[in-house]
């Protein structure tokens, strides 16, 4: 599959199509501006006429409904053109996305946290993170969503077959998949609009329990129409003008409810008329049989007629800002009061599914992301999860996932049969913290059912903790070394849970001496044994590696090597077994300039 010709055949088809649709605005909007030229001349010769002249009044009332089909014309036009514009900006980003032009797309920086078990260690986000990567969300909760997906992976086997399922089934709707970025991305919504909207269908009912403004909401609209039909009769309005002082009365009494719920609703109108769209873009679509989906269109279904009937009522109820409404139907019929007794029923009715309506939206929004991941990596493939009484992470040519397959090295990996911690030695820039990183990133992957970079990978469950980029804090007046103990005292913390555990360390105890490094770093590792987890620990002490003399059935050596040839240094980035036995950082300092070549002969 040519990933590239197929998102620049589909970026060259919609941007002529975005082409046509320009003309045809401007064709659109040229007949309209023709027509309302005719529709001012006819005004300009009735009124010159004295009004004797009939004709041009009918001529005008002719010309009015084709000027008005013109505007609507002209506007489903406008639309058409901007999901094109969304559509040509899709493709375009997943040409950049393929060509890894992705520096200035957003990383989720707001999401980061350092006290996290381990995001903060792997670039899950930042600028070229895997959410960088990963984020192709239409909606804010989508994206929270996703967010959540990455930071607290699956722990169930089945659980993740059926998230494997599920994306499997979405990744081929690439139609479908676009079609709801496109549209969702045509309106800018916050997770603050969500959490309005969920917060104001939980609050209570104000006025269906009262059986005044039961009453009164049909009462004085017949009253209004009575009085008004008096006056046309008799000419007599002080009954309408008296009906008319005691609408002004009720409507005042409601006027801060009103204008809470006004400003609460209208303000998001846009976010509802976003929802309806990609509900009614996922109840289009015909989806292959997996249980997440199923539900979810189940769901979809009830939710896109809630949604658009709340959007009918919020439409209404914005109404209220015409002069004619807002004045006149509301001092004759109380027409703010129908919109809030329309807007009660509502959340009478559905106040306990719009939470778990948007959830749902939300849902489809980030496997929508998920599965884009899976249609951009053909060459990645799923992995077997299971849970097993014995903790192992096994893997054929498994590589950084974030790293060009041009540029990348695969190695092989064995864990956990039966050691329980690896201990990984090699020379400055050798691959030792890359490959730390494709581990955790990879067996994130596969507990968030997403296929890995590897030809083949099995996993046990595991909780993952790393502790590979730890900071100090001047504003928590926290040291480096002190830091450092934290997170490997929240590590312990956690592993005398009991849960099974993968932890991936990197130079642990970088903060102090060799020799109180050293001998931490060995009480460390064997403490390490005493609880159910997987360890892979790298270091650049070589002398840690010894451990595993006295140790061999619970430790192994693991190591990157380098080599110096005709003064150049060389990397293969091969994963072997055993210690490190080359060094490179003297040779480094020489080749650089930062100390005197001769002070090494």
């Amino acid at each position: 599959m040519d990933l590239k010709a197929i998102y620049e055949q589909r970026k060259t088809t919609y941007s002529t199509q975005q082409g046509e649709k320009a003309k045809r605005i401007w064709q659109i909007g040229t007949a309209r501006l023709v027509v309302f030229g005719g529709m001012v001349y006819c005004l300009v010769r009735l009124f010159g006429a004295s009004f004797e002249e009939m004709l041009w009044w009918w001529l005008f009332l002719g010309i009015l409904p084709f000027f008005i089909a013109l505007l609507r014309w002209h506007q489903i036009e406008i639309d058409a053109k901007a999901l094109l514009d969304q559509l040509v900006q899709l493709n375009e980003r997943e040409l950049a996305a393929l060509a890894g032009a992705i520096d200035d797309w957003a990383g989720g920086e707001a999401y980061l946290d350092p006290s996290h078990p381990f995001s903060g260690d792997l670039d899950l986000f930042g600028p070229n993170s895997l959410f960088a990567h990963l984020d192709r969300t239409a909606t804010a909760r989508g994206q929270q969503r996703l967010v959540a997906q990455l930071t607290q992976p699956l722990q169930d086997v089945a659980a993740i077959q059926e998230r494997q399922q599920t994306l499997q089934a979405l990744a081929p709707l690439l139609d479908f998949r676009q079609g709801f970025m496109a549209k969702g991305g045509m309106v800018e919504d916050s997770l603050r609009d969500a959490e309005r909207l969920e917060a104001w269908a939980s609050e209570p009912t104000r006025l269906q329990q009262s059986w005044f403004w039961k009453i009164t909401r049909w009462v004085m609209p017949a009253l209004g129409i009575a009085a008004l039909v008096y006056v046309v009769l008799t000419l007599n309005v002080r009954p309408f003008l008296a009906v008319v002082a005691i609408n002004m009365l009720l409507l005042r009494l409601l006027y801060a409810y009103t204008n809470a719920e006004h400003q609460l609703l209208g303000k998001r109108q846009s976010v509802l008329r976003l929802y309806v769209t990609l509900l009614k873009e996922t109840q289009a679509q015909n989806f292959p049989p997996t249980a997440t989906l199923q539900r979810i269109q189940q769901t979809t279904a009830d939710a896109q007629q809630g949604l658009e009937q709340l959007t009918k009522i919020v439409s209404y109820f914005d109404q209220r800002l015409n002069i004619l409404v807002g004045l006149g139907l509301n001092l004759l019929v109380l027409y703010d009061l129908h919109c809030l007794f329309g807007l009660e029923k509502w959340k009478a009715q559905y106040q306990t599914q719009l939470k778990p309506w948007l959830l749902d939206v939300a849902e489809l929004d980030a496997l929508i992301s998920w599965s884009t991941w899976v249609y951009n990596h053909p060459n990645f493939n799923f992995p077997q999860l299971e849970k097993s009484e014995q903790l192992f992470m096994q893997a054929t040519a498994l590589g950084h996932p974030l790293i060009p397959a041009s540029e990348r090295v695969d190695n092989d990996v064995d864990l956990g049969n039966p050691q329980a911690v690896y201990v990984g030695t090699g020379s400055n820039m050798a691959g030792k913290s890359t490959f730390l990183r494709a581990v955790a990133l990879n067996v994130l992957l596969a507990q968030c059912g997403a296929p890995v970079c590897a030809q083949a990978m099995r996993c046990s469950i595991m909780r993952l903790w790393t502790s590979m980029r730890v900071q100090d804090s001047v504003q928590q007046n926290t040291s480096y070394f002190q830091a450092e103990l934290l997170r490997l005292q929240a590590i312990i913390q956690h592993l005398q849970s009991a849960v099974p555990t993968f932890l991936i360390l990197d130079e642990i105890l970088k903060g102090t001496n060799s020799d109180d490094k050293l001998l931490g770093s060995q009480l460390l590792v064997q403490y390490f044994l005493t609880f159910r987890c997987l360890a892979l620990v790298a270091t650049h002490d070589l002398e840690l590696g010894e451990l595993a003399d006295s140790l061999p059935e619970a430790i192994q050596n693991l190591c990157f090597e380098s080599t110096i040839e005709a003064e150049q240094l060389h990397f293969d980035y091969r994963l072997r077994e055993g210690i490190a036995k080359n060094k490179n950082a003297t040779f480094l300092m020489r080749q650089m300039g930062i100390v005197p070549k001769e002070a090494f002969e």
